[in-house]
């Protein structure tokens, strides 16, 4: 019974560890470095692009993007109840990229991104949720920016 579940289990093992997957973010083949000229905005969402960027610089590449980031953070009441309190907020954050290639091409991209929220009657437990959405959601936009990056950097 042992031995027929183990040669089940590496058969398995054997076909999945074939099929060729390989994670986007962790590919070796990227050859570009990434210098930030200027951002404004909400400095600590820009930061934490800054930060998600900063994996990518190759110092042997001759491929530079550069990059002006300006990040825009909206908190919003969608919603009251019947007295008057907020019942539901947005968080919108916008981040507008200019890129230049290592071609010397600039692009524009910008990046949108929103959510919707219940207010939470523990205020500090509703700051701690909120910075947490806003880091989410910044992730999101700079793991968007890296792939369009990596897109660039293989069609030139």
């Amino acid at each position: 019974m042992i031995k027929k579940n183990l040669i089940k289990f590496l058969i398995l093992l054997f076909f999945i560890s074939g099929c060729g997957y390989s994670p986007i973010f962790s590919n070796k083949e990227n050859n570009f470095s990434v210098i930030i000229l200027s951002s404004t905005g909400n400095s600590k969402l820009n930061k934490i692009i800054e930060k998600k960027i900063s994996i990518y610089n190759v110092s042997d590449s001759n491929n530079f993007f550069t990059l002006k980031i300006n990040t825009k953070l909206d908190k919003i009441i969608s919603s009251k109840d019947s007295k008057g309190n907020p019942k539901t907020f947005t968080i919108n954050i916008n981040s507008k990229i200019i890129i230049k290639d290592p071609a010397g091409k600039l692009s524009e991209k910008e990046y949108y991104k929103s959510i919707n929220y219940n207010n939470k009657n523990n205020k500090f437990d509703l700051y701690k949720y909120e910075k947490e959405i806003e880091k989410n959601l910044i992730e999101k936009i700079s793991e968007e920016l890296i792939i369009y990056l990596q897109s660039i950097q293989k069609n030139q």
